[in-house]
């Protein structure tokens, strides 16, 4: 899963082809085994898939992603209960699916604020709500001119320093970048999130490692859920991912720490 981490990448722009019988049956059983799953905070989602029947751009513009996306020959998303900590879940398990469809060698793309909701109304229960979609396919070899605009404007390429993400003991003091757990962080450093706004903030202590969120001010106001809640999750579910590839031992816990000025605490892991 590491590899998957390091390799994928937003893709906008795909080959007008549909997925094959075998990939799209791969997706489908994909899709049934991560409702199985629980995230850290233990929530299911339910997932959905729609083909676009080679529709491509009709299809599009009925989801509300035409401009933002091209070509896709289907698209999957999923429904959760909208509450703060099943947000973070839902981040968690979608991020899942984005990477074991990496590992495929198909492209995708976290949809958060870019689709119509209404266009999936169906798929959603009382006090649900569809976080995000994605749509997957065979990626286009080369960047389109609204994909580099798009990865331009939100600065897709950059990363902040670790420094600024990554502490010991407070947040007052920097991780130094041979910290033994550094390759495991290094792996939240490489997670999507929302414009890029990367709100995931880990204190180590020991063996402890704190997971906070700090929230951008007024961002995603009309989203109705808390948009970079999906980003802690997808932050948990990479630093997850190294610790179960390296076969180390640790449980995930909340231990009530305090937040700490803008800065909100979420969960922790016990490395042993």
């Amino acid at each position: 899963m590491n590899e998957a981490i390091k390799l994928r990448r937003s893709v906008r722009t795909y080959l007008k082809k549909p997925l094959n019988k075998k990939e799209e049956e791969m997706l489908k059983n994909l899709l049934a085994e991560t409702e199985i799953m629980k995230g850290p905070f233990g929530n299911h989602a339910r997932f959905f898939y729609y083909s676009t029947n080679k529709a491509f751009d009709d299809e599009a513009k009925r989801i509300g992603t035409y401009g933002f996306v091209k070509n896709a020959p289907a698209f999957f998303g999923g429904v959760i209960k909208n509450t703060f900590e099943a947000i973070i879940d839902f981040g968690y398990l979608f991020e899942h699916i984005i990477l074991e469809l990496t590992k495929h060698e198909l492209g995708t793309v976290w949809l958060g604020g870019t689709f119509s909701r209404s266009a999936f109304e169906s798929e959603v229960g009382e006090n649900e709500v569809i976080p995000a979609i994605s749509p997957v396919g065979y990626p286009e070899e080369k960047l389109s001119l609204m994909e580099k605009a798009i990865r331009l404007t939100i600065k897709a390429d950059r990363r902040k320093p670790i420094e600024e993400l990554f502490f010991v003991n407070d947040f007052l003091h920097p991780i130094p970048e041979n910290h033994r757990y550094m390759k495991y962080l290094e792996l939240v450093h490489l997670a999507p999130s929302a414009s890029n706004k990367q709100p995931w903030r880990v204190i180590v202590q020991d063996n402890k490692l704190h997971f906070y969120l700090e929230r951008t001010p007024n961002y995603a106001q009309l989203v109705p859920f808390v948009m970079q809640a999906l980003d802690i999750g997808i932050g948990i579910y990479h630093f997850e991912a190294g610790l179960i590839e390296d076969k180390k031992n640790y449980m995930i816990t909340n231990l009530f720490m305090p937040n700490i000025e803008n800065k909100e605490y979420i969960i922790s892991f016990i490395l042993e």
